[in-house]
């Protein structure tokens, strides 16, 4: 479960940093964010998804607390807080291309006594290094995202685009010196793809399990990608696949229900699951539900 406390400031050079308090999975996290931002503003109902992220890094990430994690996409820090309070000994790097949602992150990791304890890339994460412009939303940071030529409507956006270097999974793996990488949770509006394009070389010699958002929708809006050929490719990938289904025990995703499951993807979930990519099954039997995962 998860619920909103409160909400209020800290003092940092004579201006008042805006913090909102919530509840996942039994601890209390300060969240930091503008006030113009949905996402930080409606910070309750998005932490009761946290419950379900944090039920799974919990199975995945070993139980000795030394696990390392990535947090791509990690906006103002809700999974952020999460990975790094279960691996206490580990390493946590959390990567965000906005430069002002970064500042966020950095001051809600802060907040909770974890900036020694979670690295803060500020990039985006794709399949090669370089820069590209990037859509930050301020009236709601959660969708902002990378401006794909020659498929997006430039008038719709809000704003103009920034420019932000751009990064990889292989690329932050060396640059951080991990030895070792159990979990990568990626949120990036449409262009998981790419990132697991830029993966190749650490998916092979570690094998980590990623958390991913599906979303039809924003395949098709952001990367004109189908989103049956984007399963399809995930399932060529990974040997096992799994959706989150709240407190009910994780659904197994495979080649022969895969159509089964982008009809109710969306018809019923109105284009919204988070998978769970991996080598192996064995995290699923580690796996508790939502509020009963180890905090």
């Amino acid at each position: 479960m998860a619920h909103e406390d409160k909400a209020g400031g800290d003092k940092a050079g004579g201006a008042a940093r805006p913090w909102r308090q919530v509840t996942i999975a039994g601890r209390r996290w300060r969240i930091a964010g503008d006030p113009d931002d949905t996402y930080f503003q409606w910070a309750t109902h998005h932490a009761k998804g946290m419950g379900e992220i944090h039920a799974v890094a919990a199975a995945v990430l070993p139980g000795d607390g030394r696990g390392v994690a990535l947090d791509i996409g990690a906006n103002i820090g809700m999974t952020a807080v999460i990975l790094g309070a279960l691996a206490p000994q580990g390493r946590v790097v959390a990567v965000e291309p906005s430069p002002a949602t970064a500042a966020r992150l950095r001051e809600t990791l802060a907040l909770n006594r974890l900036d020694g304890r979670v690295a803060v890339e500020q990039a985006a994460v794709s399949a090669a290094p370089g820069h590209a412009e990037f859509h930050f939303d301020a009236g709601h940071s959660a969708g902002s995202k990378l401006v794909n030529a020659g498929t997006m409507d430039r008038a719709t956006l809000a704003s103009p685009p920034v420019r932000v270097p751009v990064t990889t999974v292989d690329a932050l793996v060396a640059a951080h010196g991990l030895d070792r990488l159990d979990l990568v949770k990626v949120d990036v509006e449409g262009f998981e793809g790419d990132v697991l394009d830029g993966a190749a070389e650490t998916m092979a010699r570690h094998r980590p399990a990623f958390i991913l958002e599906f979303n039809a929708w924003t395949l098709l809006c952001n990367r004109n990608a189908n989103p049956r050929t984007v399963l399809e490719d995930w399932l060529a990938r990974f040997p096992v696949i799994h959706a989150f289904r709240g407190a009910a025990a994780p659904e197994r995703v495979r080649p022969e229900n895969a159509l089964a499951f982008l009809h109710d993807h969306l018809v019923i979930r109105k284009c919204a699951d988070d998978l769970v990519l991996s080598f192996d099954d064995g995290w699923v039997a580690r796996w508790q539900p939502p509020g009963r995962a180890k905090a």
